[in-house]
């Protein structure tokens, strides 16, 4: 895949992911992964998995107050193993997990970035790189 059509796929991932964090929150593992969705514009509610707490518990204090997630967390192996603890979660408690985008944005960054902390910097790199 050229770079040009790996920018526009992101670009159209994120912006759809934008949309709905206006009123649907998003999963992420970590600070950095957060910091890095608000530098790219997010301003919806993002949640972090901390270490402290079980993913269950994060999930069960959502019941209720919101109908589904999106889940964005990297897109390694642990990322992969978190995604699925998030979606067994949701199901139990009657969310809906949306591993939609994550699977998206795989699509076209794994074989660049691991990480979604990643994603500002391949961003600006990807977009040089393609203004030449």
């Amino acid at each position: 895949m050229r770079l040009k059509e790996k920018l526009e796929g992101i670009t159209k991932v994120l912006e759809d992911v934008k949309k709905m964090n206006r009123t649907v929150p998003i999963i992420v593992e970590g600070k950095k992964d957060l910091r890095a969705l608000r530098k790219l514009g997010f301003s919806g509610k993002i949640i972090r998995i901390k270490k402290r707490r079980s993913v269950f518990h994060i999930i069960e204090d959502l019941r209720g107050v919101h109908e589904e997630v999106i889940v964005m967390t990297d897109w390694d192996k642990t990322g992969g193993r978190l995604a699925h603890k998030i979606k067994k979660a949701c199901s139990a408690n009657e969310i809906t997990g949306l591993m939609e985008y994550r699977k998206e944005m795989i699509k076209y960054v794994k074989k660049d970035i691991k990480d979604v902390e990643s994603l500002p910097k391949f961003i600006e790199r990807v977009s040089r790189e393609t203004s030449r």
